[in-house]
């Protein structure tokens, strides 16, 4: 009877992880050239900066206005009955912060004489100049199809702005946009309120819809979220009726982050004295922000500052949902290289891909929770992170059960500390945990290496029911000569140029390493492979690809 009952358990466990490994799609990753339809539009209008005029133009196909600023004062019909679209031709648009308004969606990336759209082919640039904010968002807007770039902001939202509005922000390139930080900010303090959201910032009732963007090299002087900033304390009235999914909420309250790449975005670039102010090189959640993070490419990020999660952080009752994302080769200075949660907060991180994330101070690569934090931390793929292990509890609760974790460096592979009695039971079972680096005396339990300390609750945490050599992990690493590598600045892609025998089309979504920079395969074409991210001066260090396995069980 015993002996049904295990097997019947490693087949529903083995399920479950075949199940898990399938939910993350590449192709949906990344900005796209959408068909625009216009009968949603009760009017159109047109605007050419290189060709267009503001003084004897009507905003028609053939006469076109010159600058978005000028279009937004002509239109003031708009309604919900009464949609309006601009469609913006290739160029660069500078001169003032866009100020988007209600009902009207701006669509970029049109020829300006056929009126012809691809994005990548007809570029529309909003150029902060490095002198001001680019764009502030509007609720019931869109805007589609831009680069977003060179933002400056004194206080938050370089790129983008959403302060207490809410629009759709898809198919752009947000890309070295930066805040500064406060004014006379003290260098001797720690755990200040800096300036955040360098890409995008959405305070208070902001809730926006931010998909299949480019987020590049966005900075944060001090501040959370180099990538994108949420900060909440919602105020709930008037709020539309919601959806109860397992005790976390979908529906018109829940900002959306879903399709987008975060690579090499960095907080705290200024953070001399090493304040502990820059948090989340990516994304960061804070005071009862509760978004939906979703199938997103987050790779080498960054936290300085003794900043703690390069990755995506979260505090002070935020519940994200971090859900079938690639989060990979993030690093910060303290904990958390992949992820953070504390303060009350409770993140649900779920089919995510978590690898090659590490600390400066060798802090757990994986994920940290602390100071009450709490996670359910379900069908994740947690390997090869190279500081502190993988998972570090520290006076918090998880469950976290039905994980890959496996090949992580530093330290106990988990590590669960507790001193508090008020908390329910943490969870640590039906995991496959094995193959791990372990630095610390620790006590095991049934062979599996987790770390208890100051356990004062049942043993559930004790990891005997955690599944180890019985089931089999597919290795399909490879390592592949380089021959060729340059940086594509309009694709943000590294183009690595392979000898033929090693291209297969399955490798798109696979993880890689070059040397310490870590990213994911947008797609192969012939013998180049496109990885998201530059790294095209690693070629001068390293000539070899490492595709990292993709650990399904066989």
């Amino acid at each position: 009877m015993k002996n049904i009952i295990r097997i019947f358990l490693l087949l529903f466990i083995t399920c479950t992880f075949v199940f898990t490994q399938q939910v993350r799609n590449i192709s949906d990753v990344g900005p796209k050239t959408e068909v625009i339809i216009n009968s949603n539009y009760t009017q159109i209008y047109y605007i050419a900066y290189h060709i267009g005029s503001n003084k004897d133009s009507d905003g028609s196909k053939d006469n076109p206005w010159k600058t978005i600023s000028y279009a937004l004062q002509m239109v003031n019909d708009q309604s919900d009955s009464n949609r309006i679209a601009f469609f913006i031709g290739a160029g660069t648009y500078v001169g003032s912060t866009i100020i988007m308004e209600p009902y009207i969606d701006l669509y970029g990336g049109f020829n300006c004489k056929t009126w012809e759209r691809n994005i990548y082919k007809y570029s529309s640039t909003l150029d902060g100049e490095n002198a001001r904010r680019v764009v502030e968002g509007a609720n019931s807007s869109r805007i589609d199809g831009f680069t977003i770039g060179n933002g400056l902001s004194s206080t938050h939202g370089g790129g983008i702005l959403c302060d207490d509005t809410s629009p759709t922000i898809s198919n752009c390139f947000i890309v070295n946009n930066y805040v500064s930080e406060p004014l006379n900010f003290n260098h001797n303090r720690i755990h200040q309120d800096g300036h955040h959201g360098a890409g995008i910032a959405c305070f208070f009732n902001a809730v926006p819809i931010i998909r299949n963007n480019v987020f590049y090299g966005n900075r944060t002087s001090i501040g959370n979220g180099a990538g994108v900033a949420f900060y909440g304390w919602l105020r709930m009235e008037g709020v539309p009726d919601r959806i109860i999914i397992d005790n976390f909420m979908e529906g018109g309250w829940t900002p959306v982050v879903k399709n987008n790449v975060f690579i090499q975005n960095v907080c705290g670039v200024n953070d001399v004295g090493r304040t502990r102010s820059s948090n989340g090189g990516a994304i960061s959640c804070s005071s009862e922000a509760r978004p939906v993070i979703e199938n997103n490419v987050i790779a080498s990020n960054q936290a300085k500052g003794r900043g703690d999660a390069g990755g995506i952080y979260s505090e002070n009752f935020s519940y994200p949902v971090i859900n079938a994302n690639w989060i990979v080769g993030n690093i910060c200075d303290d904990d958390g290289g992949g992820i953070y949660t504390n303060h009350t907060g409770h993140a649900r991180i779920t089919k995510n891909y978590i690898a090659g994330n590490w600390t400066l101070g060798n802090g757990v690569g994986g994920i940290r929770l602390s100071k009450e934090g709490r996670a359910d931390i379900i069908d994740n793929i947690i390997v090869q992170n190279q500081t502190g292990g993988a998972v570090d509890c520290v006076d918090g609760y998880m469950q976290l059960k039905n994980n890959i974790i496996m090949h992580n460096k530093g330290r106990s592979s988990v590590r669960y500390s507790n001193r508090f009695t008020y908390f329910n039971s943490s969870i640590v079972k039906n995991n496959i945990i094995r193959g791990n680096e372990n630095r610390m005396m620790i006590e095991t339990f049934g062979g599996k290496d987790i770390l208890i300390q100051n356990n004062n609750i049942d043993e559930e945490v004790s990891g005997k029911r955690n599944v180890d050599e019985t089931v089999t992990i597919e290795d399909d690493a490879e390592k592949v000569k380089i021959k060729n590598i340059s940086f594509d600045d309009k694709l943000y892609q590294t183009v690595i140029e392979v000898e033929k025998g090693y291209l297969e089309k399955s490798l798109s979504g696979r993880v890689v390493r070059i040397n310490d920079f870590w990213s994911v395969i947008n797609k192969v074409d012939g013998n180049k492979i496109f990885i998201w991210g530059n790294v095209s001066t690693e070629s001068e260090k390293s000539l070899e690809l490492k595709i990292i396995s993709s650990y399904s069980i066989k």
